[in-house]
């Protein structure tokens, strides 16, 4: 499933986009919290995540992919309107992940992302690579 997804959004990269997806302000991530945490496999355990994606990375998804990437318009087969939906292009702890690489500047994708770039690539960087991919804090 990760290489079909991987695959289809490789092809959005070197298409040219006819319609602009963006809209929204950066979601700022929140304070250093501890205690019970949601990992990607769907278990709790306790520890420290500072980016999640129900507070911070959803927030930026949803004003600046879901229009061309949701279930109902999933373009190139990727669909990033929830949580394992978006787990399906993301490898915890790797910034080889295909979301880490279509948004880091000079990304296919980063242009499409509003407001201020560097701060949302940053975000989702850090949410995949450093946070472990938590789906919440």
């Amino acid at each position: 499933m990760y290489m079909r997804g991987f695959a289809g959004l490789m092809c959005v990269g070197v298409m040219v986009a006819a319609v602009s997806c963006g809209g929204g302000s950066p979601a700022a991530p929140t304070s250093v919290s501890s205690g019970s945490t949601t990992t990607p496999s769907g278990g709790t355990g306790t520890g420290t995540v500072s980016v999640a994606y129900t507070q911070d990375v959803k927030p930026v998804l949803d004003a600046d992919c879901v229009r061309c990437h949701s279930a109902s318009n999933a373009r190139a087969g990727v669909d990033l309107s929830s949580y394992a939906s978006t787990m399906r292009v993301v490898q915890a702890g790797s910034a080889s992940s295909l979301l880490v690489r279509v948004t880091q500047s000079g990304g296919s994708m980063y242009t499409y992302l509003s407001g201020d770039r560097a701060s949302k690539s940053s975000l989702i960087r850090s949410w995949v690579v450093d946070n472990g991919a938590a789906q919440s804090r």
